[in-house]
């Protein structure tokens, strides 16, 4: 398959990223892998550095790939770790500033646009954010330029939160606003509008869409979930509290305000666990963390921990892309409760393993919460179809999918 060999770009490398690439690599359709950086986290040097600094780096390391298909380009997303340390973080880091997260991604799409011409890859795949100025000269050389959103459509987005803002005033100081520019925003238009296919995780995402572009690029490719864990089949004993778990920002866009008010309408029957930064200071919020168990941030595996120590996980966001977290929690055996609007609930039969909910309803939220607190029998079963979904929904079948869904594109 050496013709259909792919060039793909992302500054940062995340969990879909990763196995994106490794899909390629298992192919050999892998031309290059672009990133900032990627670490060895062997090397002699990361013995010597700080503990907090070994552990961003490590998250950088791509074990799973060929290293001489690995480039780099990481001059300002260094300078962007090293000033977010400092005490002038904002001054070097915010809005478009070179240092920006926006700064990084552009700078990167430069470097990555000037290796084409040299390379000539059969195609060429980049994200949201990132792919403008590669796909300007991908169009230039005539190689397909394949794109994807991981993100709901930021139009949709906007329109989305001004309407919660007005359904819901409570909670409005806890929607953040679109940061990025007009400039950015039409940014990413330019990029879709330049895409010749575009990959999502989600049918819901591919609807949000359907306003900029023809369904007829998009391809729908479901994330995956880790490996199953082991674990015991949960307690029958309906005297103990449900214990329900939220994992994101604590923010209104993921539904905190719906979840709070249904926790709310349960009082002992269950217990709430939040694990995610605050946004800004909100007294119903504030009120929850100090009631409850709260974890501004955790490392990867010790949220993995603490779902296998809960009950049911909850997200119900007002629009969601994927949703990792739902993933993780099916690998951990928990079943889950999701909106329509959370794009791991394609993953998710209502009522097997778990509960699609209305977006917007405490109530709703309420009386799954209070169903399953009441039927241990069904948590149980729910349970095991949760581990069921993760084994069948796996990075391997992800990994697969991919490179069956590209090599069909550019065959």
């Amino acid at each position: 398959m050496s013709n259909l060999r792919i060039l793909i770009a992302h500054p940062t490398g995340n969990q879909n990223v990763r196995n994106a690439a490794r899909a390629l690599a298992e192919r050999e359709m892998l031309a290059e892998f672009w990133t900032t950086i990627a670490w060895n986290d062997h090397s002699r040097w990361n013995r010597l550095l700080p503990a907090g600094l070994q552990a961003l780096l490590t998250r950088r390391a791509y074990p799973d790939l060929p290293l001489q298909r690995i480039r780099c380009v990481p001059s300002r997303e260094l300078l962007r770790l090293a000033a977010g340390l400092g005490p002038f973080a904002r001054f070097f880091t915010s809005a478009e500033r070179p240092c920006s997260i926006v700064g990084v991604y552009r700078h990167f799409d430069r470097a990555v646009a000037r290796r084409l011409a040299q390379l000539r890859p059969r195609a060429v795949y980049a994200y949201e954010g990132g792919a403008l100025q590669t796909f300007r000269e991908a169009r230039r050389l005539g190689i397909p330029t394949l794109y994807e959103q991981p993100s709901c459509y930021w139009y949709w987005v906007r329109d989305l939160l001004r309407q919660e803002a007005e359904r819901n005033p409570e909670y409005a100081s806890l929607l953040p606003n679109l940061v990025d520019s007009q400039q950015h925003l039409e940014w990413k238009d330019r990029e879709l509008a330049l895409a010749d296919h575009v990959i999502v995780a989600s049918r819901h995402v591919r609807g949000t869409l359907a306003p900029a572009v023809p369904d007829r690029k998009i391809r729908v490719v479901p994330y995956g979930s880790p490996p199953v864990r082991p674990r015991q089949l949960s307690s029958a004993d309906r005297s103990r509290p449900l214990r329900v778990l939220f994992v994101g920002q604590l923010v209104q866009h993921k539904g905190i305000g719906y979840l709070l008010d249904a926790v709310a309408q349960l009082g002992s029957q269950v217990e709430l666990t939040l694990v995610g930064k605050r946004f800004r200071p909100h007294p119903r919020v504030d009120e929850a963390c100090r009631r409850w168990r709260w974890f501004p941030t955790l490392p990867h595996n010790d949220v993995m921990n603490l779902m296998m120590q809960s009950d049911v996980l909850a997200l119900p966001s007002l629009g969601e892309g994927f949703g990792l977290v739902v993933t993780e929690a099916l690998a951990c055996g928990l079943p889950v409760i999701v909106t329509p609007s959370v794009g791991a609930g394609d993953l998710i039969h209502d009522g097997r393993e778990g509960f699609v909910v209305p977006v917007c309803s405490a109530s709703a939220i309420a009386e799954r919460l209070l169903g399953l607190h009441r039927d241990r029998e069904l948590l149980a079963s729910m349970s095991l179809h949760a581990q069921a979904a993760a084994a069948r929904y796996s990075w391997d079948r992800y990994r697969s999918l991919f490179a069956d869904t590209l090599g069909a594109l550019i065959a």
